[in-house]
């Protein structure tokens, strides 16, 4: 063998002999050489408490909805014709019976007037009829005839009447003329629509409960409508469907308020508080409630023991300042600093910040 091959064979079994006796004798165990944290989980981490008590509550079912009319309708001709003149504004007040459009006069007058003026003839021929009945000169028979004739005529007075009252497409009832469907010189037949009217007063405000909570809501109870823009309106529940939807298994719920000025408009964002049974619940910040790892809502307190425990809640209602929460025990420390820092089970160093329950 070469020379250089057993040198080289000599090196590495030195080096092997080095690095064995160094890791067996000159050495710390690799466990020692990295720091873990575990002397920090005997320091319990401090948190902020609030002591709060539950208090009873009327119970409030939210439901997202939104304002309708309570009436739409489209106005339509009874009648065929230009339209002459259209006195109604989009979007202004109208009062029930308010022309809407009006359609060409046309011959309408001139048959009008004919219908009297036939109508007279046949009156005189009635009232000579029966004087020469009186006298024996007509039958009976010859008397009824006439008056037949006269009936006929006044029928048609009044039908000459009503077509050229047709004219005029008026307000079914009082509301907001929404939109124009027709302008000056489109021609109209039987049927066609002059126009949209919309009844705001009452107002009706649409939601859709779910068939767990439907039973909680009967015809007559009263409610709360809070619009996206911040106003509010008071009302009475009207109708609850019978029947639920097919896509969603929800049922509609319409609450009926008064709208006397016309401020409240239809197709605005609400939310639709309906009062319930009084429920316990407990007035809590916002920002105290946590999700856990399987994704519940809820928050966490610190019992007796100092430990941190996780109480699911339900959302009553929420006041901006604050919410209203079921589901907690009568007297809790619920941690308003920390919680989101903190698990089950840890033990924690709670300090009081002061505040009590919310009466």
């Amino acid at each position: 063998m070469k020379n250089s091959y057993i040198a080289a064979i000599a090196i590495a079994v030195i080096a092997i002999l080095y690095f064995g006796l160094h890791a067996l004798f000159g050495g710390e165990p690799a466990e020692q050489q990295t720091e873990t944290p575990a002397q920090q989980d005997d320091q319990a981490f401090k948190v902020v408490v609030r002591n709060l008590q539950a208090s009873p509550r009327p119970g409030v079912l939210i439901l997202r909805g939104r304002t309708e009319a309570a009436r739409t309708v489209s106005v339509r001709a009874e009648t065929a014709g230009a339209v002459a003149t259209a006195p109604a504004v989009e979007g202004a007040q109208v009062r029930k019976g308010d022309v809407l459009c009006r359609l060409s006069v046309k011959a309408r007058g001139a048959n009008l007037d004919q219908a009297i003026a036939n109508r007279e003839a046949r009156k005189l021929e009635w009232d000579a009829a029966s004087t020469l009945e009186q006298k024996g000169h007509r039958s009976a028979n010859q008397t009824a005839a006439a008056k037949a004739s006269y009936d006929a005529a006044h029928a048609a007075v009044r039908q000459a009447e009503i077509e050229l009252a047709n004219i005029n497409i008026r307000a079914p009832f009082d509301g907001v003329f929404e939109h124009r469907d027709a302008e000056i010189g489109d021609y109209l037949t039987p049927g066609q629509s002059c126009g949209v009217v919309a009844e705001l007063d009452p107002l009706i405000i649409s939601a859709n409960v779910s068939e767990l909570d439907v039973d909680k809501v009967q015809v007559g109870m009263t409610g709360r409508a809070v619009l996206a823009s911040g106003q509010t309106l008071n009302g009475t529940v009207r109708y609850i469907d019978p029947v639920a939807d097919n896509a969603t298994r929800t049922f509609r719920v319409e609450l009926q308020a008064q709208n006397p000025e016309g401020h409240f408009r239809a197709g605005v964002t609400t939310d639709m508080h309906l009062q319930g049974a009084p429920v316990t619940v407990q007035h809590i910040p916002a920002d105290t409630m946590v999700l856990n790892d399987s994704g519940q809502l809820g928050v966490r307190i610190v019992d007796e023991a100092g430990k941190v425990k996780f109480y699911r809640v339900t959302l009553i209602e929420d006041e901006g300042d604050g919410v209203w929460v079921s589901g907690l025990p009568s007297r809790v420390s619920l941690i308003v600093e920390g919680q989101d820092f903190v698990r089950s089970g840890a033990l924690v160093d709670s300090v009081p910040d002061g505040q009590g329950n919310r009466p």
